[in-house]
């Protein structure tokens, strides 16, 4: 027996039947003192049931059956009525104790008792004297009555509380029979479809089809649900108004006995989902090929790892990404980069404020490059809970700015120089103002030279202004050209030119300007006045080797720095080394390397060249 438990809290926590019929509290309501004595020893001696308190009233008392007999009917017949209409619709049974030669209980009041009282207040009756056998099983069979009226109160409540569940849920939900054919809607799937609840029922789910799905995925769904097995997936359902809608969507077939009686589907709406998650593949798409580097990296892990990187972020550092992900930013940091740049870095994040930042970094592979960085806090209800960081190599821009600003700086220095020169000519000439020549030619014969190196000034500034351009050339035709320009210029001198046929190589577009300069160069400063100079070209395992050789004497060392790029170009420098910077320059676009090898009887210029072809 359960102590101070009721049939009801058994019911409620779905106890098993058998214990539920076994297990009740019982009310005696007999007027006749003998007879109750034997009905509570009776009860007593059972222990799956207990006495109720029967000094509490019958009114207020907590029981699950009620024996009574004649004369407590007559006294408590309003009272009982009045206990059963307040449990209703749960049966609170009340077993009536007859004589068999008592009829006149049910005749009395002209058939009051027997049309209104055992109609609506008794529900079964025993006859006295008591059999015990009787009585045992009119009580349980009353009780089984009182247990499946307290289940059926049970899942009438279950069945309302889910029926208000589903009308109040903010979920589309539909109930098909077997067939398909909707019977319900609830309010939501008014709401999110358009259709009211007479346009829908009747219908089938096919009012809600797009055609946008494929032609087996209904098929498939079929398929399942009919095995009994519960469906779940996106669907794009199209709207009474023809607007398309994404759908969260889960059909379950209803089954009795193993028959499918009906199947729900449940539609959550996640069109706006949908929109973001699209709108969030689509800047994720943008990122990934963003043609700068992009790096996410997170503040709330030690260290502050990087979490994403980009495939330009990959190949602006040599890195995959396997290799950087887990790792702090700095890594890309080197033996030439500037701590203070690294200090206004790490002060900005510390701050959690932006820094836009130019800094010099290095590849896996050692090479080092100007990075253009921008690292900027994402900031979630005014946390920072990510850094985004733009990273991009302007190294060319770089070293553009640097060379003008060296180019300025040498221009000014040498043009003032030689004006100076220039007006002490001039003076002395209006200070003698005789019959010396020579000052007019030296005025002529310097100022062609101003107009050289404004040439070559000009040069310069056009190549370091412009990007980087590549072209594809054929090297021997390139040379030709160059030998018939500067045999134009210099009738006297004899150039020779030895190079394989179908050379082709990849040069920046100004790369016969730097040939020429070389050329032009050798023949200038040669002694002798039928200068030679041979231009031959020949491949080697690094690529292809242009030589430009001649019989002129050295070139100066300084001139020879500037040639080989071991020395950069300041303003005490002499701008007749300018056309050789220029050919450094032009080279180092090329992918090339300028290399001397030279005495007094002569030099040689080498422009070596990768095959890129």
């Amino acid at each position: 027996m359960r102590e101070n438990t009721s049939l009801s809290d058994l019911v409620e926590a779905e106890t098993d039947p058998s214990d539920v019929s076994e297990s009740a509290t019982i009310y005696p309501l007999i007027a006749d003192s003998g007879n109750r004595r034997v009905l509570q020893e009776w009860i007593g001696d059972h222990d799956s049931h207990r006495v109720a308190d029967t000094d509490r009233a019958v009114t207020d008392g907590e029981f699950d059956l009620c024996i009574v007999d004649g004369d407590a009917l007559t006294r408590y017949r309003d009272r009982l009525r009045e206990v059963k209409s307040a449990a209703a619709p749960i049966l609170v049974p009340v077993l009536l104790l007859l004589p068999e030669t008592r009829t006149e209980v049910i005749e009395k009041d002209e058939g009051e008792i027997a049309d209104n009282v055992f109609a609506t207040t008794i529900d079964e009756i025993v006859s006295l004297p008591i059999r015990q056998a009787e009585l045992e099983w009119r009580i349980q069979a009353l009780l089984r009555l009182r247990v499946q009226s307290l289940r059926l109160n049970r899942r009438s409540k279950t069945l309302e509380l889910f029926r208000q569940a589903v009308d109040n849920s903010g979920n589309a939900v539909y109930i098909t029979d077997p067939d398909g054919t909707i019977k319900y809607v609830n309010p939501a799937f008014e709401e999110i479809t358009g259709y009211d609840r007479a346009e829908a029922i009747g219908q089938t789910p096919e009012l809600l089809h797009s055609g946008e799905m494929p032609e087996d995925f209904f098929e498939k769904l079929w398929e399942t649900i009919l095995a009994g097995e519960i469906w779940r997936g996106e669907v794009v359902d199209r709207r009474k108004d023809g607007e398309l809608y994404y759908a969260a969507q889960t059909v379950a077939p209803i089954e009795e006995s193993g028959t499918i009686r009906a199947f729900v589907a449940v539609q959550t709406d996640i069109t706006e989902r949908k929109k973001r998650q699209q709108r969030l593949e689509r800047r994720t798409q943008a990122i990934e090929n963003a043609p700068i580097g992009v790096s996410i990296s997170d503040p709330d892990q030690p260290d502050n790892p990087l979490i994403y990187v980009n495939e330009a972020f990959e190949e602006l550092i040599g890195y995959q990404r396997e290799e950087v992900l887990g790792r702090n930013c700095r890594f890309p940091q080197g033996e030439g980069t500037d701590p203070d740049r690294v200090d206004r870095i790490r002060e900005a994040i510390d701050a959690e404020e932006p820094i836009s930042i130019e800094i010099r970094n290095y590849r896996k592979d050692g090479t080092e490059f100007w990075n253009e960085l921008n690292i900027a806090p994402v900031r979630d209800d005014g946390e920072v809970v990510n850094y985004v960081g733009f990273q991009q190599d302007v190294t060319d821009r770089k070293q553009r700015e640097t060379q003008l600003e060296v180019l300025g700086r040498v221009l000014r220095h040498n043009l003032r120089n030689e004006m100076n020169v220039i007006q002490g000519w001039a003076e002395t000439i209006r200070s003698q103002a005789g019959d010396d020549v020579t000052g007019p030619e030296r005025i002529i014969s310097k100022s062609e030279q101003l107009i050289d190196l404004a040439e070559k000034e000009r040069a310069i500034t056009e190549i370091l202004i412009e990007p980087p351009k590549r072209i594809e050339i054929d090297l021997g035709e390139l040379l030709a050209h160059v030998e018939r320009t500067i045999t134009t210029e210099y009738p006297a001198a004899e150039i020779t030119v030895d190079c394989p046929e179908a050379t082709a190589v990849s040069v920046a577009e100004h790369f016969e300007q730097a040939i020429g300069e070389l050329v032009r160069n050798a023949v200038i400063h040669n002694d002798d006045d039928e200068p030679n100079v041979g231009v031959t070209v020949t491949e080697t395992a690094e690529g292809v080797s242009v030589d430009v050789i001649d019989d002129g004497p050295q070139i100066p060392e300084m001139e020879r720095a500037l040639l080989l790029g071991t020395v950069e170009q300041t303003s005490v420098y002499h701008g007749s080394g300018l056309g050789l910077w220029l050919v450094n320059l032009i080279v180092s676009r090329s992918g090339g390397q300028v290399r001397y090898e030279g005495d007094d009887g002569g030099n040689v210029v080498s422009v070596v060249l990768p095959q890129e072809y």
